[in-house]
Protein backbone atom coordinates (compact mmCIF):
# COMPACT_ATOMS: atom_id res chain seq x y z
CA UNK A 1 0.00 0.00 0.00
CA UNK A 2 1.16 3.50 -0.84
CA UNK A 3 0.31 6.39 1.51
CA UNK A 4 0.48 9.77 -0.21
CA UNK A 5 -0.72 13.35 -0.08
CA UNK A 6 -3.58 14.02 -2.50
CA UNK A 7 -5.74 16.95 -3.52
CA UNK A 8 -9.03 17.34 -1.63
CA UNK A 9 -10.98 16.29 -4.72
CA UNK A 10 -9.39 12.83 -4.54
CA UNK A 11 -11.20 12.26 -1.21
CA UNK A 12 -14.67 13.09 -2.50
CA UNK A 13 -15.64 9.71 -3.96
CA UNK A 14 -14.95 7.78 -0.74
CA UNK A 15 -16.52 10.53 1.38
CA UNK A 16 -19.67 10.19 -0.70
CA UNK A 17 -19.77 6.39 -0.87
CA UNK A 18 -18.77 5.63 2.74
CA UNK A 19 -19.58 8.67 4.86
CA UNK A 20 -22.71 9.82 3.00
CA UNK A 21 -24.04 6.37 2.02
CA UNK A 22 -24.23 7.40 -1.66
CA UNK A 23 -27.05 9.87 -0.95
CA UNK A 24 -27.74 12.06 -3.97
CA UNK A 25 -26.58 15.61 -3.31
CA UNK A 26 -24.96 14.75 0.03
CA UNK A 27 -22.10 17.19 0.79
CA UNK A 28 -18.58 15.89 0.28
CA UNK A 29 -16.71 19.19 0.08
CA UNK A 30 -15.72 20.58 3.46
CA UNK A 31 -15.24 24.36 3.70
CA UNK A 32 -11.96 23.67 5.53
CA UNK A 33 -10.52 21.57 2.69
CA UNK A 34 -8.68 24.57 1.28
CA UNK A 35 -7.70 26.19 4.59
CA UNK A 36 -4.03 27.11 4.86
CA UNK A 37 -2.13 24.15 6.29
CA UNK A 38 -4.82 21.59 5.47
CA UNK A 39 -3.69 18.38 3.84
CA UNK A 40 -5.32 15.21 2.57
CA UNK A 41 -3.91 11.68 2.66
CA UNK A 42 -4.87 8.59 0.69
CA UNK A 43 -3.89 4.94 0.72
CA UNK A 44 -3.57 3.55 -2.80
CA UNK A 45 -3.57 -0.06 -3.91
CA UNK A 46 0.08 -0.11 -4.98
CA UNK A 47 2.71 -2.47 -3.58
CA UNK A 48 6.46 -1.96 -3.16
CA UNK A 49 7.07 -3.06 -6.75
CA UNK A 50 4.64 -0.44 -8.10
CA UNK A 51 2.00 -2.96 -9.09
CA UNK A 52 -1.64 -2.87 -8.10
CA UNK A 53 -4.78 -1.17 -9.30
CA UNK A 54 -3.76 2.29 -8.09
CA UNK A 55 -7.26 2.71 -6.66
CA UNK A 56 -7.72 4.92 -3.62
CA UNK A 57 -8.77 2.63 -0.78
CA UNK A 58 -8.75 5.03 2.18
CA UNK A 59 -8.70 8.79 2.73
CA UNK A 60 -8.53 11.35 5.53
CA UNK A 61 -8.21 15.11 5.75
CA UNK A 62 -6.27 17.09 8.35
CA UNK A 63 -7.10 20.70 9.10
CA UNK A 64 -5.30 23.03 11.53
CA UNK A 65 -8.04 23.88 14.04
CA UNK A 66 -7.96 24.50 17.77
CA UNK A 67 -10.00 22.36 20.12
CA UNK A 68 -11.68 23.89 23.17
CA UNK A 69 -10.63 20.92 25.30
CA UNK A 70 -6.94 21.88 24.88
CA UNK A 71 -6.94 25.69 24.76
CA UNK A 72 -3.76 27.34 23.53
CA UNK A 73 -2.30 24.12 22.14
CA UNK A 74 -1.59 23.62 18.44
CA UNK A 75 -4.21 21.21 17.16
CA UNK A 76 -5.23 19.47 13.96
CA UNK A 77 -8.74 18.25 13.17
CA UNK A 78 -8.99 14.84 11.47
CA UNK A 79 -12.01 14.91 9.14
CA UNK A 80 -13.57 12.72 6.53
CA UNK A 81 -11.74 9.47 7.20
CA UNK A 82 -13.22 6.81 4.96
CA UNK A 83 -12.08 3.32 3.99
CA UNK A 84 -13.58 1.53 1.00
CA UNK A 85 -16.00 -1.18 2.14
CA UNK A 86 -14.04 -4.25 0.97
CA UNK A 87 -10.84 -2.78 2.47
CA UNK A 88 -12.28 -2.14 5.93
CA UNK A 89 -10.85 -4.13 8.84
CA UNK A 90 -7.49 -4.50 7.07
CA UNK A 91 -5.51 -1.81 8.93
CA UNK A 92 -5.78 0.99 6.37
CA UNK A 93 -7.36 3.46 8.79
CA UNK A 94 -4.66 2.65 11.33
CA UNK A 95 -2.03 3.16 8.63
CA UNK A 96 -3.42 6.61 7.80
CA UNK A 97 -3.47 7.76 11.41
CA UNK A 98 -0.09 6.36 12.43
CA UNK A 99 1.57 7.82 9.34
CA UNK A 100 0.16 11.25 10.10
CA UNK A 101 1.02 11.12 13.81
CA UNK A 102 4.72 11.15 12.97
CA UNK A 103 4.26 14.06 10.57
CA UNK A 104 2.26 16.10 13.09
CA UNK A 105 4.82 15.56 15.85
CA UNK A 106 7.59 16.74 13.50
CA UNK A 107 5.52 19.83 12.74
CA UNK A 108 5.08 20.65 16.45
CA UNK A 109 1.37 19.81 16.66
CA UNK A 110 0.26 19.03 20.23
CA UNK A 111 -3.22 17.54 19.68
CA UNK A 112 -4.98 15.50 16.99
CA UNK A 113 -8.76 15.44 17.35
CA UNK A 114 -11.84 14.31 15.50
CA UNK A 115 -15.61 14.05 15.64
CA UNK A 116 -15.75 10.26 15.79
CA UNK A 117 -18.82 8.31 14.84
CA UNK A 118 -19.92 6.38 17.90
CA UNK A 119 -19.42 3.17 15.90
CA UNK A 120 -15.72 4.12 15.49
CA UNK A 121 -14.95 4.96 19.13
CA UNK A 122 -13.23 1.58 19.66
CA UNK A 123 -11.01 2.16 16.62
CA UNK A 124 -9.85 5.56 17.82
CA UNK A 125 -9.45 4.36 21.42
CA UNK A 126 -7.07 1.63 20.27
CA UNK A 127 -5.00 4.39 18.62
CA UNK A 128 -4.70 6.33 21.88
CA UNK A 129 -7.60 8.77 21.47
CA UNK A 130 -9.90 9.60 24.38
CA UNK A 131 -13.54 10.67 24.37
CA UNK A 132 -14.18 14.19 25.67
CA UNK A 133 -17.53 15.90 26.14
CA UNK A 134 -21.05 14.84 25.37
CA UNK A 135 -22.27 13.09 22.26
CA UNK A 136 -24.00 14.87 19.38
CA UNK A 137 -25.48 14.20 15.94
CA UNK A 138 -23.94 15.86 12.89
CA UNK A 139 -26.70 17.17 10.62
CA UNK A 140 -24.94 16.28 7.35
CA UNK A 141 -24.73 12.60 8.30
CA UNK A 142 -27.48 12.12 10.89
CA UNK A 143 -25.05 9.90 12.81
CA UNK A 144 -24.16 10.07 16.53
CA UNK A 145 -20.61 11.31 17.27
CA UNK A 146 -18.28 12.19 20.14
CA UNK A 147 -15.24 14.42 20.14
CA UNK A 148 -12.10 12.35 20.59
CA UNK A 149 -8.56 13.60 20.94
CA UNK A 150 -5.02 12.37 21.24
CA UNK A 151 -2.28 14.37 22.87
CA UNK A 152 0.93 14.15 20.90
Amino acid sequence: MLVEDVEAEATHDLRWRILRNRRAGAPVVFPEDSRAGAFHIAVRDVDETGTGSGAILAVASFIPEEITYRPGRTAVHLRGMAVDGPSQQHGLGRLLVTTVLERLRRDGVAVLWCNARDSAIGFYSRLGFEVVGDGFVLPESGVAHHVMLRDL
